[in-house]
């Protein structure tokens, strides 16, 4: 079963308007909006989810926003009401259980739970209650509408969607995402390849629902995104409307010098250290404009930290090695079994799908930025494997 046959018909009226609008109508005809980012979020999903729950908020919704798992990076502190986020999605639904009190009132309720099993003692005023006083049911989902961001498809939202499918096969969804694989499983879907992130699609949707929400809070979630996905406005992606969104963003109040601090400037000791193995191992395949280098689990615990730390790794190869295209780190991990597996982490060119080229390595991530676990003994294998793929692929 999917979503009931009355809100079908409304979101089918409503498909000959733009898609915009459609989105807008939406959003207006419902009054509790779930917003969900994929595992392990990038900086781009975190600010733009982050952003679009103030939207709701501000337009008097009941709104949420989580990602399985979750856990606010230290360098990510700064952004406005960064604790939003929650890290699992529970009580969807109520139990209801209802008596009958036409015969006789209710005068005392208790209860408690022996081996497993919950026990309520209900004490009537003057009488008994019988079994057939006693009803059950499932009160209506917690949330109307659904809200999904930067996610290919809705196994991108790990235990968020696997233990909850049966609410999102039920619920209208919104898909934004400007990935080119997204599997366009939303009943209204705004893909927008050619956007340099999804905070450039909240902005233009933003300007669709009200121009006039848009605050000095939002306006900093939003850049937040923006520059943490073109590195800076660093990379080839960066466009004309790109520039003129992070100029009016700024001009509406976003704290660009505490975001550029936050993201770029601020490193711990560690982190550099990391930083500096990474470049000690750094090598280059100018032709293909292709950078990597090789991380063993001695350069993780001789600097004192994991793999959480290589995005800011990655990020910095890429802003300090402006002609390469494809940048991958390839490193030790143990696994949840005590067994050794070889990661890597990889940002690809925009025109290189990574979790289609890589999809047998268990991808984790957008098309462009993703980790994967390569089904190898060694790191030089790894290399190597990641390596031919991309040089076959590399214009």
């Amino acid at each position: 079963m999917g979503i009931g046959l009355k809100e079908r018909n409304k979101i089918y009226t409503n498909m000959a308007l733009p898609i915009e609008q459609q989105i807008n109508a939406l959003i207006r005809g419902h009054s509790n909006i779930l917003v969900c980012l994929p595992a392990n979020p990038s900086t781009d999903a975190i600010a733009s989810g982050l952003a679009i729950h103030s939207v709701l908020q501000k337009m008097g919704k009941k709104a949420k926003v989580v990602a399985a798992g979750f856990a606010l990076p230290d360098n990510h502190r700064f952004l406005p009401k960064s604790d939003a986020i929650e890290h699992e999605l529970t009580a969807l639904k109520k139990f209801i259980i209802s008596v009958d009190v036409s015969r006789t009132a209710a005068d005392d309720i208790q209860y408690d739970i022996k081996d497993k099993r919950l026990n309520i003692y209900l004490t009537p005023k003057n009488g008994y209650f019988e079994t057939r006083d006693v009803s059950t049911s499932s009160s209506d989902y917690e949330f109307d509408l659904i809200i999904v961001l930067d996610s290919r498809d809705l196994v991108s939202l790990g235990k968020i969607f696997e233990d909850n499918a049966e609410f999102f096969h039920h619920t209208p969804l919104i898909n934004i995402d400007h990935q080119p694989a997204n599997e366009q499983y939303g009943e209204v879907n705004l893909v927008h390849v050619t956007a340099t992130s999804i905070s450039e699609i909240i902005f233009e949707l933003l300007e669709h629902l009200d121009g006039n929400l848009l605050d000095e809070y939002m306006a900093t979630h939003l850049l937040t995104g923006i520059i943490s996905k073109t590195k800076s406005f660093k990379t080839n992606t960066v466009t004309p409307r790109s520039l003129a969104i992070a100029s009016h963003l700024i001009s509406s109040g976003a704290r660009r010098e505490d975001i550029v601090k936050n993201l770029y400037q601020t490193k711990t000791l560690q982190s550099l250290k990391l930083w500096g193995r990474a470049l000690s191992q750094l090598q280059a395949d100018p032709d293909k404009k292709i950078v990597w280098s090789l991380l063993q689990q001695n350069d993780f615990s001789e600097t004192n930290t994991t793999a959480t730390d290589l995005e800011q790794v990655i990020d910095e190869l890429i802003v300090n090695t402006p002609d390469a295209q494809n940048v991958y780190l390839v490193y030790e991990q143990t696994n949840t079994n005590g067994q050794t597996e070889i990661q890597s982490i990889i940002a690809a060119a925009p025109y290189i799908n990574s979790n289609t080229v890589f999809r047998d390595c268990n991808p984790i991530g957008s098309d462009n930025f993703c980790t994967i676990t390569v089904p190898v003994s060694t790191m030089i294998a790894a290399q190597r494997l990641i390596h031919d793929r991309l040089r076959a692929l590399v214009k």
